[in-house]
């Protein structure tokens, strides 16, 4: 019987079990795919059509990847699994399939092509089960605090500091180039102990998150402190400079299904083809309500408070800001 840490739920896939890639390394690939991708809309002639063509497969492949390992620990944040949807079929239509036309899976393609870019080409063979693992009884994992912004909302913040601070590094700018790591570390940090926090078994991302943190402390002057301590700095440092971004905390089994994080993905636009037949068709992430129905002003001049507008065959979710009465 083989004894063995305890797997990883992206370790279930063949793709992720054969590499076996470390959150941090994930997003480490996601900056540089995203820094190689901006570099080529900044200064597209310095770039043959090939070197574009690959480095925008890296760029749906890398993200791709890390959204669809986070999807596979569980996220709750709808935006997690709207963007895997997007990056996987972002792959297959620059690859020349178009999703409905092909029949072939999003999520099989683009774990199949992580696993030959890493050098995985001669099939992808399932992963042994484990039966038994090694387990620390006296190992907590780090508990999320009741609001910590969403992993797509860090991912973005990580991946647009990463590159700032490589343009302010090549301009010789060397205080914006400090800052915009600094801002760097913080959200990285955060999207670690978030990856954390959905995978206990993932003790490296929890000690990356407070190395993060112990860094950022060490930037600010600050004196040592513990792993949990250092981990809350960064989340306190981050809304103290995002005071817009911050959300009521909603908790994690609310009903509204937004997991938490206060924010969910609402259809705001459907194609009315009649019959009472509504397809939805725009979808946007919106503050949640905690499952409490929101009620519309009689009075409101769009809507009269049935809460829609139509239009061009369409409805529309009203945005009536006028409290019910």
């Amino acid at each position: 019987m083989i004894i063995s840490p305890a797997p990883l739920p992206e370790h279930s896939v063949a793709a992720y079990a054969l590499e076996q890639p470390s959150i941090q390394r994930l997003i480490l690939e996601a900056c540089w795919a995203h820094a190689q991708r901006d570099a080529t809309f900044e200064n597209p002639e310095a770039f043959r059509d090939d070197q574009i063509h690959r480095i925008r497969r890296a760029y749906f492949i890398h993200l791709g990847a890390l959204y669809d390992v986070l999807t596979l620990r569980g996220s709750q944040n709808a935006d997690v699994h709207e963007a895997t949807r997007e990056l996987r079929a972002g792959l297959l239509a620059l690859d020349g399939f178009h999703l409905p036309t092909v029949h072939r899976s999003g999520a099989d393609y683009l774990r199949t092509n992580y696993a030959v870019l890493h050098g995985h080409s001669d099939g992808l063979p399932q992963p042994t089960e484990q039966t038994r693992t090694a387990d620390d009884p006296g190992y907590e994992p780090p508990a999320l605090p009741s609001y910590c912004p969403s992993e797509t909302r860090l991912l973005r913040a990580a991946l647009w500091t990463y590159v700032l601070a490589a343009e302010c590094r090549r301009h010789g700018d060397s205080r914006q180039a400090a800052a915009q790591a600094r801002a760097h570390h913080i959200a990285r940090g955060l999207l670690l102990w978030r990856a954390a926090a959905l995978a206990p078994a993932d003790r490296a991302a929890a000690q990356a998150a407070a190395g993060a943190g112990h860094l950022v402390r060490e930037l600010d002057g600050r004196p040592r402190t513990s792993d949990e301590m250092s981990r809350q700095y960064l989340l306190e440092t981050y809304l103290a400079e995002h005071p817009d971004e911050y959300q009521p905390a909603h908790a994690p089994d609310c009903p509204g299904g937004c997991g938490g994080t206060g924010i969910v993905m609402a259809t705001l636009i459907w194609d009315d083809q009649g019959d009472g037949i509504l397809v939805p068709v725009w979808a946007e992430p919106v503050d949640c309500a905690a499952g409490e129905p929101e009620v519309h002003d009689p009075d409101c001049g769009d809507c009269h408070g049935h809460g829609y507008t139509y239009g061009r065959g369409e409805r529309h979710l009203c945005h009536c800001l006028a409290p019910a009465t």
